[in-house]
């Protein structure tokens, strides 16, 4: 069972450097900005397509998939790349119709890094790929690190061009707190947000001359040895051959330019996006979650869900940050996305991937509206406006007969 390495290493790779210092820095050092004579190394290693931007910057992008499929547009994790999508997600694309449109953040693979930008000036430069591409229409999802851009492109992308909107194992705004979160992840991101330069400093120091090296094999050593120090469940997932060769290429599009676009990254994700969760009036955003995830934990998704129009959360029983993302869930995912009339999605993948989920509908202008939303998806709860309370599937005896047939 293949998994897709946006979530994997997203924030566990932290958590590794985090195990491996033996002398951390003081809590009390201060973080202090680069310098603007901070310079991006080579793009060695970076590849992709690309694009130059108006101001003139260039923005790096993958297509995976169908080329003449349903418009999908990845957003991806922190770090991560679009280039993680020529995993098991690239067939998968084709047997569904979808074509997967992956744009590298700035200071990742070939797109330009820029020192000051904030998350909401992301959809200006998806606006710009979007219509280089020509796109009438499209969907998003958002991973991990990129839910603040992803909600971003939703407020700010035009409604009759963007049709679906969903976040999957997705970080929760800085207002929403670490509930749920392990207590190394809450250590891990204080670092991000206090000693940002020291700790990018640090993942250079591991990662920088490998992912940089045009054999690939050396960063296959590195990897291999860094998931040493992982949870026996966790290096499983991690050291399947499809996830690990999407490690490999996603680390070595990431450092392309060193590690200044990362840090950005790291920093923007502890910092407010400006713009509140409850501003965003795109109705309709679906967030999975894992119930068992303590990275980007379920409590962050219900926040979100409880402040987002008529949002629809799922969460699956005993899901990782690691699992959740495997081929067939992803199916099940693309196939809402695209929605069960679809003509092109094939018999086999036209039943439910999981057999029991918890939903949770998000703010709606008045309690009949939830509950007629939660009826037409098949639910029967008494949900309430703006409220955060669970609906149980109807088919719930149905579901737990599919467990028993799974155990």
């Amino acid at each position: 069972m293949d998994t897709f390495l946006s979530r994997t290493h997203s924030y566990q790779l932290f958590s590794v450097a985090i195990k491996r210092v033996s002398k951390p820095v003081p809590s009390t050092a201060k973080w202090v900005p680069r310098i603007s004579t901070t310079r991006c190394r080579p793009m060695s290693t970076a590849v992709g397509q690309v694009i130059d931007l108006p101001d003139g910057r260039r923005l790096g992008y993958h297509e995976f998939g169908d080329p003449t499929g349903t418009p999908v547009i990845y957003i991806h994790g922190t770090p991560d790349s679009g280039v993680t999508l020529s995993g098991f997600e690239d067939p998968l694309a084709k047997r569904l119709g979808v074509r997967w449109i992956a744009p590298d953040r700035p200071g990742i693979g070939n797109s330009t890094f820029y020192p000051h930008r904030r998350v909401l000036d992301y959809p200006a430069d998806l606006r710009t790929l979007i219509q280089h591409l020509e796109l009438p229409n499209y969907r998003i999802i958002g991973t991990s690190g990129g839910t603040g851009y992803t909600l971003a492109c939703a407020q700010a992308l035009p409604r009759e061009e963007l049709l679906t909107v969903s976040i999957c194992a997705g970080v929760g705004p800085w207002e929403a707190g670490q509930a749920g979160q392990s207590e190394l992840i809450q250590k891990l991101i204080m670092v991000w947000k206090d000693q940002n330069e020291d700790f990018v400093k640090y993942m250079e120091g591991i990662f920088l001359a490998a992912a940089q090296d045009p054999d690939p094999t050396k960063m296959e050593a590195v990897w291999r040895e860094q998931i040493k120090v992982f949870e026996p469940k966790d290096r499983e997932v991690l050291e399947k051959p499809n996830a690990f060769q999407s490690a490999i290429r996603v680390f070595r599009q990431v450092y392309a330019q060193g590690g200044v676009g990362h840090g950005r990254e790291m920093k923007l994700n502890t910092e407010p996006w400006g713009f509140n969760v409850e501003d965003i009036d795109y109705e309709g955003t679906r967030l999975w979650y894992g119930s068992a995830d303590e990275n980007t934990s379920p409590e962050m998704g219900r926040y979100m869900a409880g402040r987002l129009p008529k949002a629809v959360y799922k969460e699956y029983p005993g899901e990782t940050h690691y699992t959740i993302w495997r081929e067939e869930l992803v199916t099940e995912f693309l196939k809402e996305l695209l929605g069960c009339k679809n003509k092109r999605l094939p018999d086999e993948v036209s039943g439910s991937a999981v057999s029991q989920q918890l939903y949770v509908f998000g703010r709606y202008k008045s309690s009949k509206d939830a509950k007629s939303e939660q009826r037409r998806h098949g639910f029967d709860s008494k949900a309430r406006s703006g409220g955060h309370k669970p609906a149980m599937p109807i088919a719930e005896k149905h579901a737990k007969i599919e467990r028993d047939k799974i155990r």
